[in-house]
């Protein structure tokens, strides 16, 4: 399968990539997909003040889900609650040129931010993340 250019720049480098480092403020994770489904998708973001201050994340899947990840990542830096909870993962479908066999995956974004936001609804993790 030929990938699109941006896909290959964000899968040579991707974005924010790994577990999210400790440090202070409020924790919050969520995941979607499994590995059964071909992708799974977990996101960490920090936020203090009603804004993401840091994310992170890990994915195993294709060249499109890990493209997406970073992608999506590199949107989502600094936003505020809202913007986080106002974003359309499967904006990322053109700019990353995605088959519409593989939308799925962008879905699986969208599943671990809404489970962020829970997190976030519900006080997080008032202790940093550890790393894996």
């Amino acid at each position: 399968m030929d990938y699109s250019s941006e896909v290959a720049r964000h899968f040579a480098a991707p974005r924010h990539a790994g577990p999210l480092a400790a440090g202070p403020g409020m924790a919050v994770q969520g995941e979607g997909g499994s590995v059964e489904q071909g992708a799974l998708v977990r996101f960490q973001l920090r936020v203090d003040a009603g804004r993401v201050v840091a994310l992170a994340w890990q994915a195993w899947g294709c060249p499109h889900t890990i493209a997406a990840c970073s992608l999506a990542a590199e949107m989502l830096d600094g936003r505020s609650r809202a913007e986080l909870e106002a974003f359309d993962p499967l904006a990322l479908r053109a700019p990353l040129s995605v088959p519409a066999g593989k939308t799925g995956r962008l879905l699986f974004i969208q599943d671990a931010l809404r489970k962020c936001l829970a997190a976030w609804d519900n006080g997080g993790q008032r202790t940093p993340l550890q790393e894996e």
